[in-house]
């Protein structure tokens, strides 16, 4: 694929790194066009959004580094160093990770200035998918969350030199899975539109996007061939958090009855 987008010889702009930009910016204006449905101050759009990202960022890599802890080194001193290394610091995000971290941070700073979270939870997850989706292009275009040799029609090769797809598999026809989870991103983000045309209970939107997403990414994972770390009774990581995302969101909605419209 095309790592880098562009290379001015004194510097490289990486494709990864222009489409996080861009679904950034493009999630921005989303919030910034719809905020007032939510009745929810700009500042406060403009606050949570950056350290959104911030806080995503620090989160997914932690993650990574749980997930990956021990490839690092031969004992514990040299992969806690290693973890830290310029490589490991600007490669390597697990989503989840993200997720959680911002979740956390949301509810502190809601708490904080008395807004109700579950409405400023609604308003973020009508546009996550659309950021995500976004996201995943930058994915494709570096090589990285590559899926397992197909001999199907949507078997994509990975030829560039400097992509993250292992050397085993360059050349070779394998599931362009970045790309079905960007497709999947769409649809979720056109049926969390449609989910918001009618008036119901705070949380859920943003309960019917965890739901939603946590069955696109426990299928994705099936076609995933990259290294993802140690799998629990048959499923990857990803995948237990996505069954417990599903079964608590589930619960929830059932729980207080937030399909009901106003």
């Amino acid at each position: 694929m095309h790592p880098v987008l562009l290379d001015l010889g004194f510097i490289k702009i990486p494709t990864y790194g222009f489409f996080i930009l861009l679904s950034y910016i493009v999630s921005l204006w989303y919030l910034l066009k719809i905020h007032k449905d939510f009745k929810i101050e700009r500042k406060v759009v403009e606050d949570l959004s950056f350290y959104l990202i911030l806080y995503g960022f620090i989160g997914a890599k932690i993650l990574y580094i749980i997930t990956f802890f021990n490839q690092f080194g031969n004992n514990f001193s040299e992969r806690l160093l290693n973890s830290f290394s310029f490589e490991n610091i600007r490669s390597g995000f697990v989503f989840y990770g993200g997720v959680i971290a911002g979740a956390i941070y949301f509810y502190v700073y809601t708490k904080k200035k008395k807004i109700d979270f579950f409405n400023a939870a609604d308003l973020f997850a009508r546009v996550l998918p659309l950021s995500h989706a976004i996201g995943r292009l930058g994915c494709f275009s570096a090589g990285c969350c590559y899926g397992k040799p197909t001999s199907s029609i949507f078997g994509v090769r990975f030829t560039h030199p400097m992509c993250s797809v292992e050397s085993e598999y360059i050349g070779v026809p394998i599931h362009p899975t970045q790309l079905y989870e960007s497709f999947g991103n769409i649809l979720i983000f056109i049926i969390l539109i449609k989910i918001s045309s009618r008036k119901r209970s705070s949380g859920f939107i943003f309960f019917s996007y965890l739901i939603l997403y946590s069955i696109l990414r426990f299928i994705v994972e099936f076609f995933r061939g990259d290294e993802r770390g140690s799998f629990y009774f048959g499923f990857s990581q990803a995948q237990i958090i996505s069954i417990i995302l599903m079964i608590f969101s589930i619960y929830f909605i059932w729980k207080k009855k937030l399909w009901k419209e106003k």
